[in-house]
C-alpha cells in the first residue's frame, strides 16, 4: 500500500513523516519500521527520530530495536548482511577507476575514440559515471547504438558498450559494486515475503535513480505500508508537468510512480493565515502572495565589497547572535554555490573569531603527500630524474635518509639543494654527476658554490636519493609478474621509512588535538592497502606487470577517494554547498556567493555522454533512453534555491561580492534581485568602518579579530576604543599601536653604517647607478645588502640577451684573431664563423646544461636564426661605411687597461665607475680616428632625454665620456666621437597588417614578403656633418635615407635631416658629459652618506617598481601619504639643455 504525502517546501513534511513513523513503531514495536532519507542527513534524522520517540514515551532517552533510519545504500546492507552476496569484496570508486584504466589500455585497439586519444583520470571518472547510469536503468547500449545516426554518439556508445561489458565480466563472481547492492537487494526481496510486516517512510527525496525506483515499487507491492513525502510548488500534484515548471523534477518523479503504482494521495494542510516567517517567504518566492511593508520577507540581502567582507559578515553575525541573543552555533548553516571559492576566506575568519564549524565539503585525497609522492615517482620512472618531480617527491617529507635525525635539517638541505640545482641547470641525466663537477671556484654561480662543507653535505644527500631511486626504478621495471611488482613496491615504501613518517604525523596531530588530521595518515594508508589488494584481485598474480601502468592506475584510484569527515563538536556552525539535502532545524541560514555567475548553478560540464548525445539517443528511441542528469539539475535550480530559503526558521541572509579579486564589477544573481523586488532589505558591508564610528558594530567581534578595523576611525574614536580593548588583547593592542605610527619609508643608514657597508671608495657600474636613480631603496637591497632572487639557470629573456652579447663578442674576437674583415665575407662564410663561435659558447658550463633539454635546443636554434639575420645585415652595411669593430666587451674602470670615470667626492671619499662597452667601432678620419659606441639590445630602444636627465639612462653618455677621456688608449691623441647607438637584435621586418600591403587574396604582396630588416642604429648622435658623411658616404647624394642610422636623411639642396631631440653639437655634447658626471657624483655622495628613500620613479606607463624583485618588501602604496612616485615629465631638447645648464650653474655656485 503506497501513500504519497505532498506539501509545500515550507511545510514540515520531514517532521510529519518522522512523527508517523515513530508512532507506527510505538504501536507495533515487534514489526520493523524504516525511515529512508538521503545519506547526507541520515545521522541528524536518526537523532531527531529517537528524540521524538523519547518525547512520545515522556522520557529523556529511548532505545530502539526495530526502528531503522537508513539511506538506500545502508538499506541494501541491512537486508543483505547475512546473504552470500556480501561475501564478495566490494569494488569501490577507487578500485573501479583502476580497473577501468586497465580495461581501456587493454582494449585500446578495439575502441574508436580511445584509439585516437589517451585516457586521463577525468575521462575515466566520466566513463565510470556513465556505466553506473546504464546499470541503474534498463538502457540497452547495443540497441541504442544500432538506432542512432549521429557518428559521435554512435562511437561513444560503441566504446562504452565494450568497456562496460569488459568491466562486468571482470567483476562477475569476484566483486560486487555499491550499485549492485541495491540490485541484489531487489532480487532478494522480490523472491520472498521478507517485507510483509515492514513499513517504509521516505522523505526529503525529489528524484530516484532507476534502481531506487524499482525498490520503491517493490516495497509498495509487498510491504505493509509505504509512505513517500514530496515537497512541490503549491503542495499539489500536477497532471502534466512540463520542463520549465518550478517543481518539474519532483513532479516528474511522482509521475513515474503514478504510471507504475496505484497510490493514495494526501496533501498536507498548510495554514492559510498566521503563517510563519518561513511559510511567508515560501509563498512570496513561488508568487502565491505579494509582500507588503507590514509583512516583508525574513531575508536580509548583503552587498559586500569582496568575498572577504562577505565571510566577515557571516562570522560577525554569528559571533554577535551567539554572544547577545543566546543562539547556539549549531543553529547556523552557511551555504555557497561553490564553497571552494570561500575556503581561504571563511574558515580562517571563523577560526580567528573562535567560532567552531564543520565543513562537510569533501576533502580529496589526491592532494595528500603520499599521492604526490607516487605521482612524482611515476614521472621519474617514465621521464628520468626531472628536477621538478624529484623535489616534489622530497618535499613530501616521506623519504628522509636515515642519517638525518631532524626533519628541519632535511628540509633545509632540500631547499639548499634546490637552489644549487636551479642555479646550475641540473636536470635529468645531470643528476648522475657529482655536485662538485658543477662548481667553478673562479666563477661561482651562487654563494653556495664557495661553501665546500655544505656542498659535501648536499652531495651526500644527492648520492643517497639518486642511488635509492635508481635501484628502485631499475628493479621495478624488470619485475615481470603482478604479485612480485606489488610486493616490490610495498617493500620499497616500508624500506624508505614511509610508514614511520605517517605514524609520526598521526601522533603529532593527536598532540595538537586535531582529530581530523590525526585520522588522515591511517585513512590514506588503509586506502593504499585496499588499492594494492584490489589490484591483485583485478589482475591475476602471474599476469605480465607494467610498472608505469601500475602507478598510473594506482594514482587514478587515489583521485577518486576522499577523507572521511569527523565533526570536532556537535555544537558547530555547518558549512555546506547548495544542492545537497540539508536538515531543516536551523534558525539562521547564510547563502553566500549569490552572484550572476554562480546562481542559478547552470552546469555545462559534459559527461562522457553529453546532453547532445543523450538527445540523439532519446530522439531515436524515447523508451530506451538515459536521463540527462545535468539537464535535470539545471531545470531544478529555482526549486533548489527555494528549498534553501525554507531551511531557516528566523532569518535568511543572502550575499554577494560586488567586486572580484581583480577589482572588476560583479552583478548579483537574478535570485538576489528577485528577493529585492519582493521587499527584502539590502545592507552594504564595506571593507572598512567609517571614520565617525557610526557603523563600527558591523565590524565588532572579539578583540583580536576586530582591533585592526579601529585604525580606520578618526583619532578620537580610535583612542577610546583602543583603550577598551587594551586589557583583552594586550599583544595585538601593542602591535596595532606600533602599526598605527608606522611610516613606510626607510631610515637613513647614516655615514658610519654606510662606511661599514660600502667603504669610502665606491666602485660601481653604470647599471647600478641607474638602479639608484630608479629607486634608491632598491639599490640598497641589491648592492648594499646583496639580496638576490633565487638564481635559475634557465633560458629567460636575460639569458637570451647574454647569449646575443656573447655571440657577437666572440664573432668580433674571432675576426680579429683570423685577421679578416667581416665586410668582405659572404653570408656562408659569416655563417661558418658563427658556427665556430657557437661551438665555443656551447661548451661553457651554463650553456651545456641548458642545451641538455630538447626544448631549449629548439629555442637556441631560434636565437641563432635571429643572430644570423642581424650578422648578415651588419656585414652588408659594413660595406657602406668605413667603421669597423675595434673592440668588443671592452672593460673599463679599476683593474682594467681602459680607465673608468673616477671622481673625488671629498677629501676622503671617491667613486670609481667601471663597466663594459658592448662594442667600439673606429674609422679613419682626417689623420685621426672617429669612434662610435654600439650597445646591443634585444628590444627596440631610443635615447630618452627625460630619463637621462633623471639619472635613469646614464649608459650611453657614460660610455661616450669614457672614450672621450681615453683617446690615447685607441692609438691617437685625439678621438672624435660620432655618437652612441643601440643595435637591436631582432628579425624585425615591415608590418604586414595594413590593407595596402595585402593583395586581393589577403596574402602579403610579393615585394613585402622579402622586406628588409629594420636594423638601423638608434641613439645619441653628434651634429657634425663631416662625421656623419664619413660614417655613411651614401648621404652625400641628395634625398637619401640612411641605411645605417635611424631618422638621418640628406636634403635635396644639401645638408642633413637629423633625429629630433637626439642630436647634439660638440659643445652641447660637452655639456651633456659634464651633467652625466654631476649625476655620478651626486649618486656617489648620497650612497656613501647612507641616504635612503622609497622613491620609485614614474614615467608614463613605466615605473621603478614594475620589474622589481622586492615589491613584497617595499609594501609601496601610492595611497599612503608617505609613499608617492617621483614623477618624470618628458623633455624636448631645448627644455633639456636649459634644465642641465641651470643645474650645472647651481653646482658651480655651490663649489
Amino acid at each position: 500500500m503506497l501513500k504519497i504525502l505532498t506539501g509545500r517546501q515550507s511545510d514540515p513534511l520531514h517532521e510529519k513523516i518522522l512523527a508517523e513513523a515513530v508512532e507506527n513503531y510505538e504501536q507495533n514495536p515487534e514489526l520493523e519500521t524504516f525511515i529512508i532519507v538521503p545519506n547526507h542527513i541520515k545521522f541528524t534524522t536518526e537523532i531527531e527520530a529517537i528524540t521524538k520517540l523519547a518525547g512520545l514515551r515522556r522520557k529523556s532517552e529511548a532505545s530502539v530495536k526495530n526502528l531503522h533510519i537508513l539511506s538506500f545504500s545502508r538499506l541494501a546492507w541491512f537486508f543483505l548482511q547475512d546473504r552470500p552476496e556480501v561475501l564478495k569484496p566490494v569494488i569501490d570508486e577507487a578500485a573501479s577507476s583502476m580497473l577501468l584504466e586497465k580495461i581501456v589500455t587493454e582494449k585500446k585497439n578495439e575502441l574508436i575514440l580511445f584509439n585516437q586519444f589517451s585516457q586521463n583520470s577525468g575521462l575515466i571518472k566520466q566513463i565510470y559515471q556513465s556505466i553506473n547510469e546504464v546499470s541503474n536503468s534498463d538502457f540497452d547500449l547495443i540497441e541504442a547504438q544500432n538506432q542512432v545516426t549521429d557518428e559521435e554518439t554512435k562511437n561513444k556508445l560503441h566504446d562504452l558498450a565494450i568497456i562496460k561489458t569488459a568491466f562486468d565480466d571482470a567483476i562477475a563472481e569476484r566483486f560486487i559494486t555499491k550499485q549492485d547492492f541495491l540490485n541484489e537487494m531487489n532480487i532478494f526481496l522480490a523472491g520472498n515475503n521478507r517485507l510483509k510486516n515492514c513499513s517504509f517512510y521516505f522523505v526529503d527525496f525529489s528524484q530516484f535513480n532507476g534502481t531506487e525506483q524499482v525498490a520503491v515499487e517493490l516495497f509498495s507491492k509487498q510491504a505493509q505500508k509505504v509512505v513517500l513525502a514530496f515537497a512541490t510548488e503549491d503542495g499539489k500534484i500536477k497532471t502534466a508537468p512540463e520542463a520549465g515548471d518550478y517543481d518539474y523534477v519532483v513532479q516528474k518523479t511522482i509521475k513515474k510512480l503514478q504510471r507504475r503504482i496505484i497510490f493514495s494521495h494526501e496533501q498536507y494542510e498548510s495554514p492559510v493565515k498566521d503563517l510563519t516567517a518561513k511559510q511567508l517567504l515560501d509563498h512570496y518566492w513561488t508568487g502565491d502572495l505579494e509582500s507588503n511593508e507590514q509583512t516583508k520577507p525574513n531575508v536580509q540581502l548583503i552587498k559586500a565589497d569582496s568575498r572577504y567582507d562577505e565571510a566577515y559578515f557571516v562570522a560577525r553575525t554569528i559571533y554577535q547572535q551567539v554572544s547577545l541573543n543566546k543562539f547556539r552555533y549549531q543553529d547556523f548553516l552557511v551555504l555557497a554555490p561553490n564553497l571552494h571559492e570561500y575556503e581561504t576566506y571563511l574558515t580562517p575568519i571563523l577560526r580567528q573569531n573562535g567560532i567552531p564549524f564543520f565543513n562537510d565539503l569533501q576533502k580529496e585525497m589526491k592532494y595528500h603527500p603520499l599521492v604526490i609522492f607516487i605521482e612524482s615517482l611515476q614521472t621519474i620512472l617514465e621521464t628520468g630524474f626531472e628536477s621538478a618531480s624529484l623535489f616534489a617527491l622530497l618535499k613530501t617529507r616521506l623519504f628522509i635518509p636515515a642519517f638525518y635525525h631532524d626533519e628541519a635539517a632535511f628540509l633545509r638541505d632540500v631547499d639548499e639543494l634546490e637552489n644549487f640545482v636551479l642555479a646550475h641547470g641540473i636536470n635529468y641525466y645531470l643528476w648522475n654527476r657529482p655536485l662538485t663537477s658543477f662548481v667553478k671556484i673562479k666563477r661561482p654561480v651562487i654563494t653556495l658554490d664557495k661553501r665546500a662543507t655544505e656542498i659535501e653535505r648536499l652531495e651526500k644527500l644527492r648520492q643517497v636519493i639518486i642511488k635509492e631511486l635508481s635501484h628502485f626504478i631499475e628493479q621495478f621495471k624488470k619485475t615481470s609478474e603482478v604479485k612480485a611488482g606489488v610486493k616490490f613496491f610495498f617493500d620499497f615504501l616500508v624500506k624508505i621509512g614511509l610508514t614511520k613518517r605517517l605514524e609520526t604525523w598521526r601522533k603529532q596531530a593527536i598532540d595538537k588535538n586535531d582529530l581530523q588530521a590525526s585520522q588522515e595518515p591511517k585513512q590514506i594508508w588503509d586506502l593504499l592497502l585496499n588499492l594494492l589488494n584490489d589490484f591483485l584481485l583485478i589482475n591475476k598474480p602471474e599476469e605480465e606487470f607494467s610498472a608505469s601502468d601500475f602507478l598510473r592506475i594506482l594514482i587514478s584510484g587515489f583521485k577518486e577517494a576522499n577523507f572521511a569527515q569527523i565533526p570536532a563538536s556537535l555544537d558547530a556552525v555547518s558549512l555546506s554547498e547548495m544542492g545537497m539535502v540539508q536538515a531543516k532545524n536551523y534558525k539562521n541560514v547564510f547563502i553566500i556567493g549569490a552572484s550572476s555567475s554562480n546562481l542559478p548553478q547552470i552546469s555545462n560540464t559534459p559527461g562522457f555522454l553529453t546532453s547532445e548525445n543523450l538527445a540523439q539517443i532519446s530522439s531515436a528511441d524515447t523508451d530506451n533512453a538515459l536521463e540527462d542528469r545535468q539537464e535535470l539539475a539545471n531545470l531544478d535550480q529555482d526549486y533548489q534555491f527555494g528549498a534553501c530559503l525554507t531551511l531557516a526558521s528566523n532569518w535568511v541572509y543572502v550575499s554577494y561580492p560586488f567586486l572580484n579579486t581583480a577589482n572588476e564589477s560583479i552583478q548579483p544573481s537574478t535570485y538576489y534581485t528577485k528577493l529585492q523586488e519582493l521587499g527584502a532589505r539590502e545592507l552594504e558591508q564595506a571593507d572598512l568602518p567609517k571614520e565617525d564610528a557610526s557603523d563600527i558594530l558591523s565590524f565588532t567581534t572579539n578583540a583580536k579579530a576586530s582591533l585592526g578595523y579601529l585604525t580606520n576611525l578618526s583619532p578620537a574614536y580610535q583612542n577610546t576604543l583602543l583603550d577598551l580593548a587594551k586589557n583583552y588583547a594586550p599583544q595585538k593592542y601593542s602591535q596595532l599601536v606600533k602599526g598605527r605610527n608606522y611610516n613606510n619609508q626607510p631610515v637613513n643608514l647614516g655615514e658610519q653604517l654606510a662606511r661599514e657597508l660600502y667603504g669610502v671608495k665606491l666602485t660601481s657600474s653604470v647599471s647600478q647607478l641607474e638602479t639608484y636613480y630608479q629607486n634608491s631603496l632598491e639599490y640598497f637591497f641589491n648592492y648594499g645588502l646583496r639580496l638576490r632572487p633565487r638564481a635559475e639557470n634557465e633560458l629567460d629573456v636575460i639569458q637570451a640577451g647574454n647569449y646575443f652579447h656573447q655571440t657577437f663578442d666572440y664573432l668580433v674576437k674571432y675576426a680579429h684573431a683570423q685577421q679578416i674583415d667581416l665586410a668582405t665575407l659572404s653570408n656562408d662564410q659569416i655563417l661558418a664563423a658563427l658556427t665556430e663561435v657557437r661551438k665555443q659558447i656551447h661548451q661553457e658550463g651554463s650553456y651545456e646544461q641548458l642545451l641538455s633539454e630538447p626544448f631549449n635546443q629548439y629555442l637556441f636554434t631560434s636565437l641563432d636564426k635571429t643572430v644570423n639575420a642581424v650578422a648578415f645585415n651588419w656585414k652588408k652595411r659594413m660595406a657602406q661605411t668605413p667603421f669597423r669593430p675595434a673592440y668588443s666587451e671592452l672593460a673599463f674602470g679599476s683593474g682594467n687597461k681602459l680607465a673608468g670615470l673616477k671622481f673625488k667626492l671629498d677629501q676622503l671619499r671617491e667613486i670609481d665607475l667601471r663597466g663594459k662597452i658592448d662594442r667600439v667601432d673606429l674609422a679613419p678620419y682626417k689623420n685621426e680616428l672617429l669612434g662610435q659606441v654600439i650597445d646591443y639590445k634585444s628590444s627596440s630602444k631610443n635615447f630618452d632625454l627625460a630619463l637621462f636627465a633623471s639619472g635613469i639612462s646614464l649608459q650611453m653618455v657614460s660610455y661616450l665620456d669614457v672614450l672621450a677621456k681615453n683617446a690615447s688608449f685607441f692609438g691617437n691623441e685625439s678621438l672624435d666621437l660620432l655618437g652612441a647607438f643601440y643595435q637591436t637584435i631582432t628579425k624585425q621586418v615591415e608590418r604586414l597588417n595594413k590593407a595596402d600591403q595585402l593583395d586581393s587574396n589577403f596574402l602579403p604582396k610579393k615585394a613585402l614578403e622579402q622586406a628588409k630588416q629594420r636594423l638601423v642604429y638608434s641613439g645619441l648622435l653628434v651634429n657634425n656633418e663631416d662625421y656623419i658623411l664619413t660614417a655613411d658616404p651614401e648621404l652625400k647624394e641628395p634625398k637619401v635615407s640612411s641605411k645605417l642610422y635611424k631618422s638621418v636623411r640628406s636634403k635635396a639642396r644639401g645638408g642633413l635631416t637629423l633625429p629630433r631631440d637626439r642630436h647634439f653639437t660638440e659643445d652641447e655634447l660637452k655639456l651633456v658629459l659634464r651633467y652625466n658626471e654631476y649625476l655620478i657624483r651626486k649618486a656617489g655622495r648620497a650612497i656613501l652618506t647612507g641616504d635612503l628613500a622609497l622613491n620609485p620613479y614614474q614615467y608614463g606607463q613605466e615605473n621603478g617598481l614594475k620589474y622589481s624583485s622586492y615589491q613584497d618588501i617595499f609594501f609601496f602604496d601610492a595611497k599612503l601619504a608617505e609613499n608617492s612616485y617621483r614623477k618624470i615629465n618628458s623633455l624636448d631638447k631645448a627644455s633639456f639643455m636649459q634644465y642641465i645648464k641651470e643645474i650645472l650653474e647651481k653646482e658651480e655656485d655651490n663649489g
